[in-house]
């Protein structure tokens, strides 16, 4: 199970794919979102920990901007490569697959801030590491 998304989340960012359109109905297609939200919280935290300091965050400290890319990005991953990718849902997906890339860039960056839901700012590195 993720940090930041749940399979319930995905499941409802992808209505119809699990069979009987339940977590409790269909253990391969949850399988397929556990699979696909650690890789994208993964991809996430890579981003982002070479300018913030992700240590001190937790569930109840949670910037929602983490949630939505780990979510945007894990529902994508787990249609890519089914029937639904031409859908109305799949663009719609890929669109919000797309603008997390981008939204994850502007974090490392900086040119875009990661904050709680206070609006403080999420802490960031005294020393950074390189990134391409």
């Amino acid at each position: 199970m993720g940090q930041y998304a749940t399979t319930t989340a995905i499941s409802e960012l992808i209505p119809g794919y699990l069979a009987g359109n339940t977590t409790t109905s269909d253990t391969a297609g949850l399988n397929i979102f556990s699979r696909h939200i650690d890789r994208s919280e993964g991809v996430v935290q890579s981003y982002l920990t070479s300018r913030y300091d992700l240590t001190a965050i937790t569930t109840t400290s949670l910037p929602p901007m983490l949630r939505t890319l780990s979510e945007d990005l894990a529902s994508w991953m787990s249609i890519r490569r089914t029937m639904l990718q031409s859908s109305p849902l799949g663009i719609e997906r890929q669109e919000a697959f797309d603008r997390a890339w981008e939204d994850l860039k502007a974090l490392r960056d900086g040119t875009l801030k990661l904050t709680l839901t206070n609006g403080s700012e999420v802490a960031t590195r005294t020393a950074r590491y390189q990134t391409s």
